[in-house]
């Protein structure tokens, strides 16, 4: 009780009075902030805190029950929060694919770990689409725009990123997609980024069975030769 006084008098000191009022989220973090502050000069009540803890879940199960679902829950609402901020992120830079399959995508991520994965490793500073082609795509590279030009002078009817392909390991967007043939295109770009994410895209199409055509740099002299149309 001694050291409960004593860290309610140092929060008390840290923060302004709010007696009666509803706590601002404000309010709260400078809360926080000062119970920190005090279990940092403190230690020694902390490790009491912690047995006073363990006892008292052991006489009571039922309470240890109630806080690990209120726990759960807390942790299953931030990280809806963190993955809403990611597909905000992912929708600014696909803005071909519809809105309204986000709630579908939020779900999918709560329910694929390794993809949840490589979503909050997904880079904001991805090269956002700015070269128009013959079509009237906006696209991201002149590799693609190449690509994109060949596909209309062939007469050959394209979309660009307008398929958002769910698989265990990904959330896949590829480049283009070819609606008589059915088939995909890649297009590998020359930052080092790009290139390790195409070849994560390449493994899991050929595990998954996905009909997909990958273009290099390289290949772009001969693009009738590389696509096999």
């Amino acid at each position: 009780m001694k050291n409960r006084n004593k860290l309610g008098r140092f929060i008390k000191g840290s923060i302004p009075n709010n007696k009666g009022k509803k706590m601002s989220a404000e309010f709260r973090k400078k809360c926080s902030a000062g119970r920190r502050k005090f279990i940092k000069q403190h230690p020694e009540y902390a490790k009491k805190m912690s047995k006073i803890r363990k006892a008292y879940f052991i006489k009571h199960p039922e309470a240890r029950k109630k806080v690990s679902i209120a726990s759960k829950k807390a942790m299953t609402s931030e990280l809806k929060k963190r993955i809403d901020r990611k597909v905000t992120e992912f929708w600014k830079n696909h803005p071909g694919l519809r809105k309204k399959k986000s709630d579908d995508v939020k779900k999918y991520y709560l329910n694929h770990p390794i993809a949840l994965k490589n979503l909050m490793e997904y880079s904001k500073k991805s090269l956002k689409p700015h070269l128009k082609t013959k079509q009237g795509f906006i696209v991201r590279s002149k590799g693609e725009q190449k690509i994109a030009n060949y596909l209309f002078d062939n007469k050959i009817k394209a979309e660009y990123e307008s398929k958002a392909l769910k698989f265990p390991e990904m959330i896949c967007i590829p480049d283009f997609f070819l609606p008589k043939t059915k088939v995909y295109i890649e297009f590998y770009g020359g930052f080092p980024q790009a290139w390790k994410r195409k070849v994560e895209k390449n493994k899991i199409y050929k595990k998954h069975k996905v009909p997909c055509i990958f273009i290099t740099p390289a290949e772009l002299g001969d693009l009738k030769r590389a696509m096999r149309l």
